[in-house]
């Protein structure tokens, strides 16, 4: 039977590997919530890139479409100026 000095010395034997253990625990736990919230950062930064891309796909699309109204619009004008130098030419022969 061993003597109460041998499980004593084993006892705090497994006393330091307990606290050693619960501090590896501690420091995973925290890795693991690091990681986490890394994780969950990154998540945040994709939905931002997608919003922002649809975003920029709308303003392209908005623009494409101002360019296609502005130019329609010079036409008319353009056709219109015509119409009034032909109307002011005619004017101006009587």
């Amino acid at each position: 039977m061993p003597d109460q000095s041998s499980l004593e010395a084993a006892l705090n034997r497994f006393e330091r590997a307990m606290r050693t253990f619960e501090g590896a625990a501690v420091r995973v736990k925290q890795q693991l919530a690091t990681s986490n919230t890394a994780t969950n950062e990154a998540h945040v930064l994709r939905e931002d890139r997608s919003r922002l891309a649809a975003e920029l796909d709308r303003s392209k699309a908005k623009l494409s479409d101002l360019n296609r109204m502005n130019g329609e619009a010079v036409r008319r004008i353009d056709t219109a100026m015509a119409a009034v130098a032909k109307i002011l030419e005619r004017e101006g022969s009587k």
